[in-house]
């Protein structure tokens, strides 16, 4: 007998393989700038030419959103598609430069643990 809808994850009562879960250790999320001698962004292409582009040289991506600076941010789904993507000098006959975002592809994170307190910081990492 069912209550509802099935839960997933963590409170869903069944046990987790820990060897199932993804682990990302390549940069997943990328910005892509446009150069331009008059300043020119993203804002004036067609986004079904920059998905034709992007497809094109790198394949399928997870997502790619135009954002408020006129990049592009782009989210690839595995490592080749990393340095693919890395490699990438023109979008379209437009030069660009891409390079990894500096604060997606991280995660900060603060442990309290009296034990560490006297620590210092190069023991600990």
């Amino acid at each position: 007998m069912s209550y509802g809808k099935e839960k997933s994850g963590p409170f869903s009562g069944k046990r987790i393989d820990p060897t199932s879960s993804k682990r990302h250790n390549f940069p997943t999320y990328f910005l892509i700038h446009r150069i331009s001698s008059s300043n020119e962004t993203f804002h004036n292409v067609s986004p079904f030419l920059v998905e034709k582009g992007i497809t094109s040289s790198v394949g399928e991506v997870k997502s790619t959103k135009k954002l408020r600076s006129g990049d592009l941010l782009v989210e690839v789904e595995s490592p080749k598609q990393a340095k693919q993507i890395v490699k990438l000098n023109a979008l379209s006959s437009s030069p660009v430069t891409v390079s990894p975002h500096a604060t997606l592809n991280s995660s900060k994170g603060v442990i309290s643990c009296g034990e560490l307190l006297n620590e210092s910081v190069e023991k600990i990492t």
